[in-house]
């Protein structure tokens, strides 16, 4: 049986974690964002590796998310990245999920759930310091801020704002939303409130921002083994792993002849005689159309081009006349295969996107193998992986 599938790497994940750790003050935490299957790679396997690494929280976009989370790590601290509403409070507090605050409204909404079911919940303000979505405005909103922070059934247990530039070339932008991060900081310590956990660095704040760990960061991309962007300047340096390498194997070889076409609307002919290979993975998997022409696929440690459209299902690749490529071979479309290598950022540019389209495209069919000390880890492993990564790792 033919089929593509993702090989993820526990053992990066474990490493990344650890290389982030190092470049952070002592006390700060760190909060893996496991949001969209967790950037493609498998929201359950990656919590639990995760969370058995040494991961203080984890980031979740929706209650739904964070309930499925919890289900498989009870004892993780998750904090919820989108907002929240007042029928969610009974949830959050049975099973000890942190919600954020977004603005007054929002807040005066779920200090009465929770004041009506006889509980105070622990929250996070988010602060909208620049990025223009959802949060108390850092400028014309410090009233609204700390009237929120005073409400008698909300524990303000967090303070929060994502930048937007961290990962261009220019920060400027950036240093100004933490300046207002800053402003908001003093607002609240200056009326007594004092947040345990501030936090604003995303991947690119991590990177790029001085003195903005705070009391936790949220490097998502990072953790991952990406940059955040295609094109920009890393000012810090910090080694990570990719976790991910997309492979699929060669299902049929042929011979053709100068002028044949290939592919859906004829639009490729070849110019001279050449073997084309099938390989099986298509737009269905998530290798989107736009690289046909563009990409290329590594057999056997050889770079070969993708030509032809894009299928649903297939892709059909130029092999040339000499070479071993034999029906069955594996082709690398992600990864490293030998001494090359296709990364997230090539694909990302040659499909006009950034590494985490990349990631979180690769569609649910796509099998995910992960891999532990070079060692396939099975379903039912995962089941009890914390018992099997003690026994490895100690």
């Amino acid at each position: 049986m033919y089929y593509s599938w993702a090989e993820i790497n526990l053992n990066a994940l474990r490493d990344n974690i650890a290389a982030v750790r190092a470049a952070l003050p002592a006390h700060c935490k760190l909060l893996l964002p496991l949001k969209a299957n967790a950037y493609g790679h498998g929201l359950e396997a990656i919590a639990k590796a995760a969370h058995e690494f040494g991961i203080d929280w984890l980031g979740l976009a929706t209650l739904r998310e964070a309930l499925e989370i919890k289900a498989y790590v009870p004892e993780a601290n998750i904090l919820i990245l989108g907002p929240s509403e007042p029928d969610d409070v009974k949830a959050l507090f049975v099973h000890r999920i942190r919600p954020i605050i977004v603005d007054l409204e929002n807040a005066r909404q779920m200090n009465d759930a929770a004041r009506r079911l006889h509980v105070r919940i622990p929250v996070h303000l988010k602060i909208d310091t620049g990025m223009g979505r959802i949060g108390f405005d850092a400028e014309h909103g410090l009233d609204d801020i700390l009237a929120a922070a005073q409400l008698s059934n909300l524990e303000i247990e967090g303070l929060m704002s994502h930048y937007a530039t961290a990962d261009e070339d220019d920060i400027n932008y950036a240093i100004g939303q933490h300046d207002r991060f800053k402003r908001v900081v003093k607002h609240l310590r200056d009326h007594g409130i004092v947040v345990p956990l501030k936090h604003i660095s995303n991947s690119g704040g991590v990177l790029n921002l001085a003195h903005s760990d705070y009391d936790m960061v949220r490097p998502g991309i990072l953790l991952y083994g990406a940059y955040p962007a295609v094109d920009g300047i890393v000012r810090k340096g910090m080694a990570c792993t990719p976790l991910l390498s997309w492979k699929t194997q060669v299902t049929f070889i042929k011979e053709v002849r100068p002028g044949q076409a290939i592919g859906y609307g004829a639009m490729h002919k070849v110019a001279k005689r050449t073997k084309i290979a099938t390989i099986e993975v298509g737009y269905g998997d998530g290798y989107r159309r736009i690289l046909a022409g563009r990409a290329h696929v590594l057999i056997r440690g050889m770079r070969y081009p993708v030509v032809g459209r894009i299928s649903m299902d297939q892709t059909t690749v130029d092999i040339g006349l000499v070479n071993d490529v034999m029906v069955g071979d594996e082709v690398v479309l992600l990864g490293r295969q030998l001494d090359d290598e296709i990364t997230v950022f090539e694909l990302a540019r040659q499909m006009e996107t950034i590494p985490y389209e990349v990631f979180t495209s690769i569609s649910a069919r796509v099998e995910r193998r992960y891999l532990f000390n070079g060692q396939q880890v099975h379903n039912f492993v995962f089941s009890n992986f914390s018992l099997m990564a003690r026994t490895i790792l100690h």
